[in-house]
Formats: C-alpha cells, structure tokens, sequence
C-alpha cells in the first residue's frame, strides 16, 4: 500500500471526480433543453431525437462494467484519464455535426468515452479514502457534483438563445482539459486493490447486443406507430441474448457480474432501485423539456432555469443526506425521497404551464427528493460487492443508472407515439381543419410536438394545426408523467427491503 493521501490531495480527488461527473451532468441536462431545437435545425423525427440520447446511453451503459473492471485491472487513474481525452474529442464531433444520423454517431462515440470516465472517477474516491470516512466522501462529491446541475439546463438554454445548439459541447472541452491538468501529479491511491482482475469480454458483447436489440425494437415500434413483425423479431433477440449473458456469466472465469451476486440482497435491491429510480426521474426530465418549448412555448433559458428549484435544493442537502445515510442507514430517507418525486411528478402533471402558479412548487418538491437519494444510493452502491471490488460496483450501479432511462425512454417514446396519435386523430379540433391540413399531420405524426407546418397555409389554419398539435402533445407527456409516479411508487416499495447496516462496507 501507498501511503494515505494527505489532505490537499484529498480535496485534489474530490475535485477531479466531481469534475468528471459534473461535464456528464453539463452535457445531459443541457441537451435536454436543446434537443427540440436540434429537432427542428436537423429535420430530425421526434424517434431521431430519441436516438440522440439513447445511443449515449447505451455505449454507456453497456460497456460501464466492463470499463469498472477496467479500473479493478488497471488501476483508477489510467481508464480516467483515456475517458477525459475520448469524451473531449468526440465532444467536438457532436459539436460539428450537421445531420441527425451524424450526431446519432458521435454521440454512441461519446457514451463509450463517458463509460471509461465515469466508473473510474467514482472508484478513484474508494481507493483514496478509508473505508470509514468513504459515505462522508460522497456526500461531499454530491455536494460538488450539485454545484454543477444548474449550469447544465442554463447553458443549453443560454447556449440556444444566444449563440447554437452546438455550443452544449464546446463547453465540455475546456472541463476536459482542466481534468487532465489536475490529475497530472495524482500518485497511486492508498486503498487501491493490488489484484487484477481479467476482463469480460463476451459478456460485455452480449449485453451490449441485448440492450441495444431491445431498444431498436421499442423506437422502430414507436416510429413505426405499432410493434411489427421485424419489431418483435428484435425485441425476441434481445431477450434471448440477455439470458445468453446470464449464461457467459455463469461459465466465465472472470465474469462482469459474478453470479454470487445476485444472491447478495444488498447488491440486488440496491441496483433494482437504481434503475427503476432513474428510469422514471431522467426519463421525466429529458421530456419535461419538450412539454416547456413545444406544448408551452417557453424559450431555451426559461427552460434550462425551470428545475433552478431542484439544483439548489440538491446543492444544499446532498451532504446531510450522505451523512444521515452513514448514521442511520438508506430506508427511511430513500422512501421519503422515492415519495416527493412521485408526488411531483404527478402534481406536474395536472398544471398548466404558469411557472410561478403552478409549477415552482412542484419543483421545490422535487428537489427535496432528488436531493435525498443522489449520496444515499451511491453510498450502498459502492459497497454492495464488497471490499476490493469498488470498481466493479461503480461499474454495475452506474451502468444500471443508465439502463434505466435506456429503457425507459424507449419504453415512454413508445407509449407517447401511440397515445399522441390516438388522441389527436380523434379530435372534434383535427377533424375541423381542412383536408390538406389532416393529411400533413397524418403524414407527420412521427415528429410529435415538434411539428411544424407549411408558410404557404393560411395563418388560422396553421394557428389552429399549432394549437392542437401542442395540446395533445402536452396531454401525451403528462401521461407519461403519471408513469414515472408510478416507478416512484415501485422505488419506494423497494425501500422495504434495505436494511441500517447496508450504507457500511
């Protein structure tokens, strides 16, 4: 073992990791708020847009356990600093993309560089701080990491109003470049394992493929308006290839998962309500966006400040619930948080569009339960495999983050390609309009709230399409709303099931 660090170095830690997760957080939120205006600079369909995050997503999702163990094999600081450079590099490809297909790529490009990054820096707080001071840690991280979460939705908005969608990825570049920097005198950490540990490479191809399958087959079927034969051929190939990772898992040597933890209660709940918790809660988010500039009309700023609420609210008290976690352990404050969300969710769900009337308050409450579950969740997390395999429960949990609004978008963009057709096409509005103008939504119906309409229409033709479209897109999206409640609900029956001693390695 090296020495322990000292604490300038530390905070030098803190700093990084913070750092690392906050540019994922800046780039996330802020293309949030930007992807309505990329639909409409690149032409692109409302399951084109989907795509854009998606992709993301898997690459990272996919291939975070393999790049933890990466982190067990290589050690914390190597994978770290190849991430920083790729998620640089591929930063600028989405910035200089000029089709929807294009960025679709850079973007898969960029999540696999976020999957080396993200896992890494998480590890790396494990392997520089004793293992009784580690909750305290990541209540600190939170806190740093929240200092973040405001910029992201305000420099896309921002980004948007004043200058173009592509400046959500110029901004990474510098984050990156002050990352390496600090991390050049960074030695060995203290409590990193000496042992390598091999990789899995077949699994890490067949999860991979399953998720991916799975994804294409819930937004071809959303494009596509119903599952058809290939979409179901899809969704079956994907399910079979998750029970062919089982079995790779079950044969390999050195597996991703090993299969003694699955029997790990600790291990199995924790991850269960990870997914489920951000399935619901960045699956909301990513449409909120669209429900503020399409359905309500809000600008690009006004968006990116409607969630200030809950960004300041995780700013202050990420650190009292890191610290509540390590003293009295994860149920209680998971459950009270799991509640304010479905709570929010649904009272969002009933407002109409008037920030300070009847959606600041929601927020407010919002913030209180995101805030109460960011350190909680990732101080069992990162001890739910057990001593010396941070880096594969980093890995595990934030791939499971990410497979959750994988999934969940996919699984939403669905249901709201459906819902938004059903509605609309059955409306007394839509069946006044002229014939031209019911064949051109019919023929448009992929791109939802994004729709627009020809200049040469008459101007009470193309107020009253207008209309109608951002109403029924704002119904379609408050259903989708009272879904993630009802993930929150899932999430708060989870909470039975942990128990005080699982924030303790």
């Amino acid at each position: 073992m090296t020495p322990p660090y000292n604490p300038k170095e530390l905070r030098l830690v803190l700093i990084i990791c913070a750092l690392v997760t906050g540019v994922g957080f800046i780039d996330t939120t802020a293309l949030n708020v930007a992807m309505p205006f990329i639909q409409t600079d690149l032409k692109a369909s409302a399951t084109d847009t989907y795509w854009v995050i998606e992709i993301y997503l898997l690459g990272l999702a996919t291939l975070m356990m393999a790049a933890g163990a990466l982190g067990d094999s290589l050690g914390r600081r190597r994978p770290l600093r190849w991430g920083v450079m790729a998620f640089a590099l591929t930063s600028i490809g989405c910035a200089l993309s000029t089709s929807a297909s294009m960025l679709i790529f850079f973007r898969g490009l960029q999540g696999i560089a976020a999957a080396l990054m993200v896992p890494a820096s998480l590890a790396l707080i494990n392997a520089s701080f004793a293992p009784e001071d580690r909750g305290a840690a990541i209540g600190k991280w939170s806190a740093l990491v929240s200092l973040t979460i405001p910029l992201g939705p305000l420099i896309g908005g921002v980004a948007v109003d004043l200058l173009s969608w592509q400046a959500v990825f110029w901004v990474n570049i510098p984050i990156c470049f002050i990352v390496l920097w600090l991390m050049r005198g960074l030695r060995t950490p203290p409590y990193e394992p000496p042992e390598t540990v091999p990789l899995d490479i077949a699994g890490s191809i067949a999860i991979t493929i399953a998720l991916g399958l799975i994804t294409w087959a819930l937004m071809e079927a959303g494009r596509a308006g119903a599952f058809g034969i290939a979409e179901w051929q899809l969704l079956f190939g994907g399910l079979v290839m998750i029970f062919v990772f089982i079995w790779i898992e079950m044969k390999s040597k050195s597996p991703m998962i090993p299969p003694y933890l699955l029997t790990n209660r600790r291990f199995v709940v924790v991850n269960l309500h990870t997914g489920l918790l951000f399935a619901g809660f960045q699956s909301s988010m990513f449409f909120l966006s669209f429900l503020l500039i399409q359905s309500y009309g809000y600008g690009a700023t006004a968006a990116g400040a409607a969630a200030l609420p809950v960004s300041i609210l995780v700013t202050l008290l990420s650190r009292k619930a890191g610290s509540w976690t390590s003293r009295h352990g994860p149920k209680g404050i998971l459950a009270a948080s799991s509640l304010c969300i479905a709570a929010a969710f649904y009272w969002v769900s009933l407002t109409d569009g008037h920030y300070w009337q009847s959606l600041f308050l929601p927020m407010v409450l919002l913030g209180f339960g995101v805030a109460g579950f960011a350190a909680p969740i990732t101080t069992v997390a990162m001890v739910s495999a057990g001593a010396g395999r941070d880096g594969l429960a980093s890995g595990v949990n934030n791939a499971v983050a990410r497979i959750g609004p994988l999934l969940g978008i996919a699984a939403l963009g669905y249901f709201m390609a459906l819902d938004f057709e059903a509605t609309i096409l059955n409306k007394p509005d839509f069946a006044a309009l002229p014939d031209f103008a019911q064949i051109y939504i019919s023929q448009h119906l992929n791109e939802l709230g994004g729709m627009t309409f020809p200049q040469i229409w008459p101007e009470d033709v193309r107020m009253q399409a207008s209309a109608l479209v951002a109403q029924e897109f704002a119904s379609t999206v408050k259903s989708s709303l009272n879904l993630c409640a009802m993930m929150m609900i899932g999430c708060l029956v989870l909470c039975l099931f942990y128990k005080k001693s699982d924030a303790v390695e």
